[in-house]
């Protein structure tokens, strides 16, 4: 992520316009952006385009102009393991929950996450039914904390609501690895993709599955139910939970 990229992301996020959206108030089709954003193409933003991006957003032409800098590097933070294992351990459900689900309660502090700057937080906002409607990109880059230093699409959500508290609290930011195998007791986001384009998640306890449906539950307040796997596309696992603030 370089500083241009960055800085089209914050503006686009502080005016409430998606990558769709400001791609065709600016003349070109909707992946316009997200092509530039998130695969690099175009390297720089040619006059054509960088003109009526400037005026969209507000800023001077020139902090458009590329190709720009890297961000600066985040020194590395070593976790203090000692304190961390007494706070997970005194947790007093933590003997009832899956493995992932104990990852999940290990609350991470912002000053202890490790790596470089580089992790994708996607927002949230609530829908219906429980469902949370998801940014169509990052809202916030993070040091990529220990259960994803090296894991390749690895994502953080922030979580709208409170039906799985306590092992995601309201205002946290989940942490995703997408290659895990789902297992029964995995705390899950699921994904819905629609034809519109929008993405829809919920975040549950993966009880059971067949190959028609997922069997869910929630904690608060207590709810056992089902998706549809035709609906529901993707199953993504847990890895644990941090608060920025």
């Amino acid at each position: 992520m370089d500083v241009v990229r960055k800085l089209i992301l914050e503006k686009l996020e502080e005016k409430g316009l998606t990558m769709s959206e400001a791609s065709l108030r600016i003349g070109y089709n909707h992946a316009y952006l997200q092509q530039f954003l998130k695969r690099g193409h175009p390297l720089e933003l040619p006059e054509k385009s960088r003109l009526p991006l400037a005026e969209l957003l507000g800023v001077p032409e020139d902090q458009l102009r590329g190709p720009s800098s890297k961000l600066p590097k985040r020194e590395y933070v070593k976790v203090n393991p000692s304190l961390r294992e007494s706070l997970i351990a005194a947790h007093p459900l933590r003997s009832k929950l899956s493995d992932n689900q104990q990852l999940a309660l290990d609350v991470t502090p912002g000053s202890q996450l490790v790596g470089e700057r580089d992790l994708p937080v996607f927002g949230t906002a609530q829908g219906g039914s429980g469902a949370l409607i998801v940014t169509d990109g990052p809202v916030d880059w993070v040091v990529r904390p220990d259960p994803l230093l090296r894991v390749k699409d690895g994502y953080g959500m922030i979580v709208t609501g409170d039906s799985m508290d306590p092992v995601h609290k309201h205002g946290s930011t989940a942490l995703v690895n997408p290659h895990i195998p789902w297992r029964s007791g995995d705390t899950c986001i699921f994904r819905s993709h629609h034809d519109n384009g929008d993405n829809i998640v919920i975040i549950k306890e993966l009880r059971r599955f067949t190959d028609d449906t997922w069997y869910v539950r929630q904690y608060n307040p207590p709810k056992d139910f089902t998706l549809k796997r035709s609906e529901w596309q993707v199953c993504h696992v847990t890895v644990g939970n941090f608060f920025s603030r």
